[in-house]
């Protein structure tokens, strides 16, 4: 059990997770052991170009003496293959702290199945980028920790956050969110990260509870010469999986939410991962004389060629249970008409190797060179239609490069190429860049951006081939052949982005209304717009989105025709130290056949049956800040019962009733 110090007793940690936890634990403090108590940093250890490029946050505290050590924080990611540091902020804001929910940090209207930890799609067609690359993962991998978004930290004293939720009802429907993250130095140029994030929902209705955990051990070594980033991962998924309601049911008929009938009573699902990441690179360059600002010398050491190795092994497993099957309520049945006991692997090996030649920052018309080599082994397993277990391996070999100019003000680019030369993925081809241009506009200062891809994608894995006890496959899919176009414009002066998507889609696919996969036989043209405007003055905020967005086949597709979003805030400072921010959001879209979702498979499908939408979801909010520690209260779906019942978020799927939460966020920087 974890025991939370408010007294509130976490015991529904599974005996696996909790076993993952203790593991990482004790990793973590067999190299604490080796860290002797910490003193000043010097960051002077860290290449300069490598600071450069990270999110700095000084941190003064009023009481602080003249010993005490001053709190410098510096964070980033990894990307393309580890070639790349991308810096990342420490959020400590007050403004839309309360906003928890992974879905809704991703998208701001989402298809859902109305739980914390539920199934999710974005009514975002661009916003439709899936984390993980096991298709059985993709309607929840918002909820999950991969090794491109785990953060990374260079701190000169030792950073904690406790952040907790939950909503009003202790024992029953209640959702609780407990997360940790601790980040230290053991010398300025190796440090370490550890997170734990849980949660778990009991659902407003039957058979609806939903659980989820993350466990990250993170460490880094950053030096002129050599850098080195590791992470093991673990994340562990589980749902209750009711169907949805039953047809008919009015959302304002009953007071109690178990009063209404679901589909299944005796069904569940199960997610798993397990990710562990190294990558390590060797620099080659050359010492140089700098002059400073006040005409000081000082030598400073330059990468010319980079010698990058990443290895990466990912382990996913999905496993659906209905106990009490009844066969009339699923599409079809082909191994066991009494119980279904399904399980679904896919695990991955990744080899990659690099080379990089830097960019000179002090030479205008230099870029980067990158060319890499890659090799994926993978392994499936699924059930057996005519034998117990169904077992294929897979490999791929790709080759793949880029150029890019990302030091200096004048502008950013980069252009991107990935082939498949051998495996399953025979012929695949990736093509991306994107131009990021600052323009001086009187005394604003605009950003154009503009990206683009060109793909030929092999269909994946388990759209070619699958079996399970409700679903079998086989299908002989053509490439796919799709173009994007993503552009918009920034204003900062004006805090505003305007933007325009367009998507070409050949030989698209998409589950069908009997949910399985088919490829369109029309091109798919899909076109949006949207703005983002932030109203600000002393007291108040207002921020707004919208989108609009059109799919040329609503055969295929269907999007909702207006998204928006508006948060009204106003914020004032109580005695001095009490930062305060009062508002409300409201979501809202056109209403729309939104995507029915498969319980047995955890995929979203197209249907023509149910429009949902045309409902205000708001929410009001308190945010408060004392120092290092903030709080939140909420009034969730507070229009629940006050309007027509129409809180639809995806057909058969009531979002939650009106509730009360509360979070508090602590941040510990000594």
């Amino acid at each position: 059990m974890l025991i939370f110090q408010t007294g509130r007793t976490f015991d529904y940690i599974c005996g696996d997770m909790f076993q993952k936890l203790t593991i990482t634990i004790w990793i973590l403090l067999l190299g604490v052991n080796f860290c002797f108590a910490q003193n000043r940093i010097d960051l002077s250890g860290v290449p300069d170009e490598y600071a450069s490029m990270v999110e700095s946050e000084a941190l003064h505290s009023h009481e602080e003496s003249e010993n005490r050590i001053e709190s410098i924080i510096e964070t980033w990611n990894l990307s393309r293959f580890g070639a790349k540091i991308e810096k990342t902020e420490l959020d400590t804001a007050l403004g839309f702290f309360h906003i928890f929910n992974p879905i809704r940090q991703r998208s701001i209207s989402n298809t859902q199945t109305g739980n914390l930890g539920g199934a999710y799609l974005s009514n975002d067609f661009f916003s439709r980028k899936p984390k993980s690359d096991f298709y059985f993962y993709r309607s929840f991998d918002a909820y999950t920790l991969t090794p491109n978004s785990l953060k990374y930290y260079n701190t000169t004293t030792p950073y904690t956050l406790l952040d907790y939720s939950q909503s009003e009802r202790r024992n029953t429907r209640n959702e609780t969110r407990f997360n940790v993250t601790h980040a230290q130095n053991i010398t300025p140029k190796f440090g370490f990260i550890f997170k734990y994030d849980q949660a778990k929902a009991a659902g407003h209705y039957t058979n609806q509870e939903a659980k989820f955990h993350n466990i990250a051990l993170g460490t880094s070594y950053v030096s002129d010469k050599f850098n080195s980033h590791f992470n093991i991962i673990f994340n562990k998924h589980q749902n209750q999986e009711n169907g949805g309601l039953e047809s008919g049911q009015d959302l304002n008929a009953y007071s109690e939410t178990e009063s209404y009938l679901v589909r299944f009573l005796e069904a569940s699902s199960e997610l798993n991962n397990t990710t562990f990441s190294l990558t390590n690179e060797y620099k080659i360059g050359k010492n140089e004389q700098k002059e400073d600002e006040e005409g000081d010398t000082y030598e400073e050491f330059r990468p010319i060629t980079g010698l990058i190795h990443q290895i990466e092994y990912s382990g996913n497993k999905r496993i659906y249970l209905d106990n009490d099957l009844d066969v009339s309520m699923y599409p079809n049945t082909f191994l066991n008409d009494s119980i279904t006991q399904d399980t679904t692997v896919y695990n991955r090996l990744s080899n990659i190797f690099q080379l990089k030649f830097y960019e000179n920052p002090d030479r205008k018309y230099t870029f980067s060179k990158r060319a890499y080599l890659g090799t994926d082994f993978i392994t499936i397993k699924m059930p057996g239609y005519t034998s117990g277990q169904e077992k294929e391996k897979y490999n791929n070999t790709y080759v793949g490069g880029g150029f890019s100019r990302e030091e200096g003000d004048f502008w950013k680019w980069n252009v991107e190429g990935k082939l498949y030369i051998t495996g399953y993925r025979s012929g695949q081809t990736e093509l991306s860049g994107y131009i990021d241009k600052p323009l001086l506009i009187g005394n604003d200062t605009t950003t154009l951006f503009v990206e683009g891809e060109l793909n030929t994608l092999v269909p994946d894995y388990f759209i070619h081939s699958f079996s399970s006890n409700h679903y079998i496959w086989n299908n002989n899919f053509s490439n796919v052949q799709e173009m994007n176009v993503r552009s918009k414009i920034e204003s900062q002066k004006l805090n505003l982005s305007v933007g325009v998507n367009y998507a070409i889609i050949n030989n698209y696919i998409f589950n069908n209304q009997e949910a399985l996969p088919q490829q369109a036989g029309k091109k798919l043209l899909v076109l949006s717009a949207y703005a983002n405007k932030d109203f600000e003055s002393r007291h108040w905020l207002i921020r707004t989105q919208v989108i609009w967005q059109q799919s040329s086949q609503s055969d295929y597709l269907h999007l909702p025709d207006f998204t928006g979003f508006i948060s009204v805030n106003y914020r004032t400072l109580w005695e001095k130290v009490m930062h305060t921010q009062l508002g409300f959001d409201i979501r809202y879209n056109t209403e729309f056949f939104a995507d029915a979702y498969d319980s047995s498979t955890g995929r979203f499908y197209w249907q023509d049956q149910q429009k949902i939408g045309n409902f205000p979801f708001i929410d009001l909010h308190a945010n408060l800040k004392l120092k290092r520690t903030r709080f939140f209260f909420q009034w969730l779906n507070a229009a629940a019962g006050l309007l027509d019942g129409n809180f639809w978020t995806a057909p058969d799927y009531p979002l939650h009733r009106r509730t009360f939460r509360l979070g508090v966020a602590w941040s510990f920087y000594d």
